[in-house]
């Protein structure tokens, strides 16, 4: 059974029961022969109990770095206070929608195409992020069994022709395939306005084909059989 405690989840941003999966305990100190200076850091590998995501947290005491306050008895005591330091630190406020952390589970291949895609989003650099959106449709229909080496208009096609997709997605899939090849072949850089309706489409396309197709399935085996009808008797 694993230890717990209270920490700063760097993905959550926000306190959080972790695991405790190892943990060091290095104190420190120095005098000469006047001044004595001591602390302690304390590193542990965790885990948060929700996300699952797992950090370093380090927890640190100067006793050059110290303050007092007062005792349930009211008495005035004297406290070291800790730094706390997390790594990964805590995360910016993302744009990529939290399910995304799913694909992890499903395809690491797509979701290290799409993490990178929505870093490239995030910091403005839409010729990136276009090519990005074509390379993780690309990867999506190759977890949906389409060969790899057809051409990219062809596998919309397919999607179509297969049922994964209807005509107006088809049609906004091509635009998303599009946009990326003009982005990779002759550097066109789409304005923020242009590029957020290619992302919707390539993340609903994702997202359903994906994550609920794979919910779906998972749901299969729970649903009882309908029952054999029994032949009618002669009257």
């Amino acid at each position: 059974m694993l230890n717990t405690f209270q920490a700063h989840c760097p993905r959550c941003n926000g306190e959080r029961t972790c695991y405790i999966h190892g943990e060091i305990l290095t104190p420190w100190s120095w005098n000469d022969e006047t001044n004595v200076h001591s602390g302690e850091h304390d590193y542990k590998l965790a885990q948060c109990c929700g996300c699952k995501e797992v950090f370093l947290n380090q927890s640190s005491w100067d006793s050059e770095e110290w303050d007092t306050r007062r005792s349930h008895s009211g008495e005035e005591v004297v406290f070291f206070p800790k730094t706390v330091i997390t790594y990964p630190p805590p995360e910016k406020k993302s744009l990529k929608p939290d399910w995304v952390w799913n694909i992890a589970q499903i395809d690491p291949q797509l979701f290290a195409i799409l993490r990178e895609m929505y870093q490239a989003y995030e910091h403005g650099s839409f010729i990136l992020a276009s090519v990005g959106l074509r390379t993780a449709f690309d990867r999506t229909t190759e977890l949906l069994k389409i060969d790899p080496a057809i051409p990219l208009e062809q596998k919309v096609k397919l999607l179509l022709d297969n049922g994964y997709i209807g005509e107006t997605e088809s049609l906004t899939l091509k635009v998303v395939i599009d946009a990326g090849s003009a982005a990779a072949h002759r550097a066109w850089s789409p304005r923020l306005a242009e590029f957020e309706p290619l992302l919707t489409t390539l993340e609903q396309f994702v997202y359903r084909t994906i994550i609920v197709g794979k919910a779906a399935l998972s749901v299969a085996d729970s649903i009882p059989s309908r029952p054999s009808r029994q032949p009618k008797q002669p009257k």
